[in-house]
């Protein structure tokens, strides 16, 4: 009987070991996905960003011309020779071809509530916007100096306000744990 007895505590025990083996593993992988999801949320915030700077800075892209590019081998300003004139040549080209480029506008009040928003953004996510947004901010005021201003200063307001309410949670969540412990 005592045999029975020592071997099902000891397959007990081997069961629970493998079970906290495969446990840590998957914490592990967990943990993996979610630094991984965390990095592409990140990235993807970024990238969106950045195309709102393309707004803050009254770039909506560009569209080339193909009647405008027809126009210029009509006329000759663009000729075959332009093709294999090395370095040189390419950027005479590139020179050439630019006149066939229509650049989109952007109105302004598009332009000013990119503005707006890359400050409450970047505030808002300080951790990986925060510099970006005051780099951006402050390359605007050369163009936009009232709005930059102003949205520098929103910047530090929500970044204040991100930070504060990080702490408040904080706060919170030990409280909570802190009554939860009692009961």
């Amino acid at each position: 009987m005592d045999i029975i007895v020592s071997v099902s505590i000891i397959s007990a025990a081997v069961a629970a070991w493998v079970a906290v083996g495969e446990y840590g593993v998957k914490v592990v992988a967990e943990h993996r996905l979610q630094e991984s999801a965390a990095s592409e949320i990140d990235t993807r915030m970024s990238k969106l960003f950045v195309e709102l700077m393309w707004l803050a800075e009254a770039r909506a892209g560009s569209q080339v011309s193909e009647r405008c590019v027809e126009v210029l081998f009509e006329k000759g300003v663009i000729t075959d020779k332009d093709f294999g004139g090395g370095e040189e040549g390419a950027k005479q080209l590139k020179e050439k071809l630019e006149k066939a480029v229509i650049n989109l506008p952007v109105g302004e009040a598009s332009q000013n509530a990119a503005i707006v928003s890359l400050a409450i953004l970047g505030g808002r996510y300080y951790k990986i916007l925060g510099k970006p947004a005051r780099e951006a901010l402050n390359g605007l005021k050369a163009f936009k100096g009232p709005e930059a201003e102003k949205a520098l200063t929103l910047l530090d307001e929500e970044e204040r306000r991100a930070r504060g309410a990080w702490g408040v949670r904080v706060v919170r969540d030990i409280v909570h744990c802190m009554v939860r412990d009692r009961s």
